[in-house]
């Protein structure tokens, strides 16, 4: 895991600014990529009891990968990053190989 550069398949709190423009929440998100220019993230949210997404995954590793609690990759929810709103708040973890195996075959399922 890198202190400063997000890597594939960490955990990460993120920067989300309210859409009403004032102020902001840190959330855990995964990294899908890094680039110069920011990072493409994933979603990750606890409310495992709520209304699920068609490709939201039940991360199995969830303690492993740093998280509090039971989540779910919310893979329908992918977004660019800029590169402040990454590392501000910290690096959470690192996924385990078991739920990368699963989240890039529902990955390749949604791109194809």
């Amino acid at each position: 895991m890198s202190e400063n550069i997000p890597q594939p398949w960490e955990v990460w709190h993120a920067r989300f600014d309210f859409s009403e423009g004032h102020g902001y929440k840190y959330r855990p998100v995964i990294v899908l990529a890094s680039r110069a220019d920011g990072s493409v993230v994933t979603m990750v949210t606890s409310a495992t009891n709520r209304l699920s997404l068609e490709h939201d995954y039940l991360i199995r590793e969830w303690e492993a990968a740093g998280l509090d609690k039971s989540s779910i990759a919310r893979l329908d929810r992918i977004a660019e990053i800029p590169p402040g709103y990454l590392g501000t708040a910290g690096l959470i973890g690192h996924l385990a190989e078991v739920d990368i195996v699963a989240i890039r075959a529902i990955l390749s399922e949604i791109v194809r």
